[in-house]
């Protein structure tokens, strides 16, 4: 028998290993440890108080309404009483005693209690007899599985041993079936409820391990959030330098370079805008993820926003001898925040450069109507296949064969214009190519800048 946890009346573990104890008496100041204080647990203590008694008010009203002789020549609602008085004491010492706080020392004493009331009944299987039922589903309730079998094999062999001694009981064939079946209800009374009370502590365990698990998970979430939020401001510092001093010397010492160090600076400059591009996604994704991410909506003109974005990807489109078309003829007024819809326009821009080959063209186009405003941005490229138009956009989601990227341009894309209360979706072109629609509420008149 293994040492009992901190809940001595339902769960048993090993504490440094298994530790065997020798004997009831080690046992029983185990069992009788003070009760766990969870509440589910001071709830089934409750309900194991009031069925006890109020099995014994019943076997009362019955004895008193069928009033029979026991052995002894006393009524048999006098030895009702008597295990009242007993139950009245187990009350009195749970409540005097913090040792004896919990139910798991009660069947002990429910054994020899039990036999010796049925020992002066002169009824086999009378009212007394429910009192081995109240002594099995007590232990089975705080005991584990093994030690409640135990112990309802022991009440099978007590009735056994006690019931020939009734002197109204008769070795018939009719008797012994009588006490056979008796027997057999008491042992399926006795190993259901252990079964039973098993799986409400397995069910119990499992949901300690999974809230456990969630709360494990939830602290690796927060981890991960701080850090991704702490490397990407850290690397943005260091990039924005990198981008000026790129800029600068290409401006200043691009006549006197080689072709090949003209080609070195050009790509140079091409990762770390791809660098910068990579870096704004993960901030927005970490603020997505964490729910922090604010707009800052002012009245502004979409072609701008989109003339920006133009000129952070231009690197990326010119190393691959792309051709970026634009047709945006009239005003496109919004109210948005220009940094997170410039963000989102240079993602569309990289997705276009990133899944199109060298050579093919990717366009830029702008409509304006009474409602809203319409941006798409198309290309000439492979396409989209059916399967991928409805989970495209789905954070880590990439196309097969797609090469580099993080699988968030295109979440973080729609994420930031559903933000701004607009829809972003994609088609299939009937050729050749996939188009990228963004559609905005528009700004009413009078509001532009």
């Amino acid at each position: 028998m293994v040492m009992p946890t901190s809940s001595p009346q339902r769960r048993w573990s090993v504490t440094g290993g298994r530790q065997r104890l020798s004997g009831w008496r080690q046992t029983l100041p185990r069992l009788s440890a003070a009760a766990a204080n969870s509440e589910p647990e001071r709830a089934l203590e409750q309900a194991l108080r009031w069925l006890r008694w109020v099995v014994l008010a019943t076997m009362l009203l019955i004895t008193l309404a069928w009033p029979t002789e026991g052995k002894t020549g006393h009524q048999i609602w006098a030895f009702v009483v008597a295990f009242a008085g007993y139950n009245v004491l187990v009350e009195v010492l749970r409540a005097a005693v913090p040792a004896l706080h919990g139910f798991g020392w009660v069947p002990l004493l429910d054994l020899p209690v039990a036999g010796l009331l049925y020992f002066f009944d002169a009824e086999p299987g009378g009212p007394l007899f429910v009192a081995f039922y109240l002594a099995v589903v007590t232990a089975a309730i705080c005991w584990p599985l093994r030690p409640t079998l135990l112990y309802t094999a022991a009440v099978v062999v007590l009735i056994v041993l006690v019931a020939p001694t009734l002197p109204q009981w008769s070795p018939s064939p009719g008797s012994i079936r009588q006490l056979a079946g008796r027997m057999v209800v008491l042992a399926m009374v006795g190993g259901g409820t252990a079964l039973f009370m098993l799986r409400m502590t397995a069910e119990e365990d499992a949901g300690r391990r999974s809230r456990l698990e969630a709360t494990r998970l939830e602290d690796l979430d927060r981890l991960r959030v701080d850090f991704i939020a702490s490397i990407s401001h850290d690397l943005r510092t260091p990039l924005t330098a990198v981008r000026a001093g790129l800029g600068m010397l290409e401006t200043a010492a691009a006549p006197r370079l080689r072709d090949d160090e003209r080609d070195l600076l050009g790509s140079t400059r091409r990762s770390a805008e791809r660098l910068g591009v990579l870096i704004d996604d993960l901030l927005a994704y970490n603020q997505f993820e964490a729910r922090t991410l604010r707009l800052e909506p002012a009245p502004l003109d979409l072609r701008s926003v989109v003339t920006d974005a133009m000129a952070t990807v231009h690197p990326l489109i010119r190393s691959k001898n792309q051709t970026l078309e634009v047709d945006l003829p009239a005003p496109l007024p919004v109210d948005g925040d220009a940094r997170r819809l410039g963000q989102a326009v240079v993602n569309l821009l990289a997705n276009a450069h990133e899944h199109t080959p060298r050579g093919t063209r990717i366009e830029v186009a702008g409509r304006a109507d009474a409602r809203e405003v319409r941006l798409v941005v198309a290309d000439d490229g492979p396409g989209i296949p059916a399967d991928d138009l409805g989970t495209i956009f789905e954070r880590f989601h990439r196309l097969e064969g797609a090469g580099r990227g993080s699988g968030l341009g295109l979440a973080i894309a729609r994420g930031l214009v559903d933000l701004h209360g607009g829809h972003l979706w994609a088609e299939r072109r009937s050729g050749e190519g996939a188009a990228f629609v963004v559609t905005l509420p528009r700004r009413p008149e009078g509001g532009m800048p």
